[in-house]
């Protein structure tokens, strides 16, 4: 080979090496959710070694599509910028994969994959610190930010906005990649499904809601189908104040209930029986925020949900807490000597907190009894509808004559439906019914 093909070579290899690499430069200012994020190329097959941008001022995030094509050993980090970075990873559909903000180099940010994770296309964002990622509810989507799984109050929504206003600029920014190709934008992911409906205090509930199992606000509505429309609360939290709510749970795997980014002030949620017993707890799993989950929850029913600020705490008729006050970041079932009882009163003087919001998974309006079962059905009532009429008559009239055990129409229970039976079912007529 002479001089000029072996030129001619080494030009067209080092090209062609070039081309199978691309760094992409922030054009313009990308967007902050999936539908207005930056495209880093028009393929999934080109290697793409870094992003770099500028933070511009007024709480900016930028968000790139990139194709992960191998999620083994995918890694993102922000080495070698100069500010405090957090970085982002969302799936196609906008849903959380993985966040960090300090597990790089400094206060710079590195994510990886996680378990499960499979080649496509992903959303990864750079924020400053402390602007977070809200899902759908409006609340957090993570609670903690060490290269970890969703764990916020919004832990499986798609990403829909970001809080905590960042006043200053971050200026430029790297963000190194292992793992990634280049990737055009996804499809739209789908929006938000309709929100659960809000049950205030106030303007639903009528005022305070009390603190007790006997003056608990029950989350009641004529036009909501009961353990079938789900709910998140809102109120507002006054000095030594504890409120209390009657809710319905049916799925307790699915069940969370979280203030992070409902409140500004330090709270504690807590979830009882109907006969106030405690059933779990939590102080802090977002920052200064309370989340509890369905993990202590035994049965599907109807439950109390009360929320207080730190450090009001419940006690037993003797006095005795029924939670520890530590550790303050775990979910726990009770733990306190009074464990076993009933919650009677509450324990410590708190500031107001003000304004707060529950946001809640699984959890649902309770019908006009709440946690009352209310009186029994008529021993009349043979059809189980509470109301002796026409149709617990019929029943009466059809098997009159037989004999056995189990007769529905054998009121009296002798084994025969006969005309003492029937002589019930008219002395009874109309009771239970509206």
């Amino acid at each position: 080979m002479n001089i000029k093909s072996l030129f001619a070579s080494l030009v067209l290899g080092s090209a062609l090496t070039l081309s199978a690499y691309a760094q992409h430069a922030e054009s313009g200012d990308a967007g902050d959710m999936p539908e207005t994020a930056q495209a880093t190329g028009t393929n999934t097959t080109t290697a793409l070694p870094s992003i770099t941008g500028t933070n511009s001022p007024g709480a900016d995030v930028d968000m790139y599509a990139i194709y992960i094509a191998d999620p083994d050993n995918f890694q993102a980090n922000t080495n070698g910028t100069p500010w405090d970075t957090q970085l982002w990873l969302f799936d196609a559909n906008g849903k959380g994969v993985k966040h960090d903000d300090d597990s790089g180099d400094g206060l710079q940010s590195l994510i990886t994959g996680r378990a499960g994770m499979q080649p496509g296309t992903y959303y990864i964002a750079v924020s400053k610190f402390n602007r977070d990622a809200v899902g759908c509810s409006n609340a957090t989507i993570w609670g903690s930010a060490v290269n970890t799984v969703p764990n916020g109050a919004d832990a499986g929504s798609r990403v829909t906005g970001w809080v905590n206003a960042v006043a200053t600029e971050g200026g430029a920014y790297i963000i190194n990649l292992t793992g990634c190709n280049t990737s055009p934008l996804g499809d739209d992911p789908a929006d938000c499904p309709p929100p659960p409906r809000t049950w205030d205090e106030a303007s639903n509930g009528g005022g305070d809601a009390g603190d007790l199992p006997g003056t608990a606000q029950k989350v009641y509505a004529a036009d909501a189908d009961p353990c079938a429309t789900e709910v998140r609360i809102t109120g507002t939290h006054d000095a030594d104040d504890v409120d209390m709510y009657i809710i319905c749970i049916t799925d307790p795997a699915s069940f969370q209930a979280s203030t992070g980014g409902g409140a500004t002030w330090d709270t504690q949620l807590w979830l009882f029986r109907c006969d106030g017993t405690g059933v779990t707890f939590n102080d802090d799993a977002v920052g200064l925020q309370s989340t509890i989950t369905g993990q202590f929850i035994t049965e599907p029913g109807i439950y109390l949900l009360a929320v207080s600020r730190y450090d009001r705490d419940a006690l037993d008729a003797d006095g005795n807490a029924l939670w520890n006050d530590t550790p303050f970041g775990v979910e726990r079932a009770p733990d306190g000597p009074g464990a076993a009882n009933p919650v009677s009163r509450w324990d410590g003087t708190t500031a107001a907190g003000g304004a707060y919001t529950i946001a809640m998974r699984g959890a649902f309006f309770v019908d006009e009894a709440g946690c009352d079962e209310g009186p029994p059905c008529p021993e009349e009532d043979v059809d189980g509808d509470c109301c002796v009429n026409d149709a617990d008559l019929l029943i009466v009239l059809f098997s009159f004559g037989d004999f056995g055990f189990g007769l529905p129409g054998d009121i009296n229970g002798d084994f025969v439906v006969n005309d003492a039976d029937l002589l019930l079912v008219l002395f009874a007529f109309g009771e239970g019914c509206e």
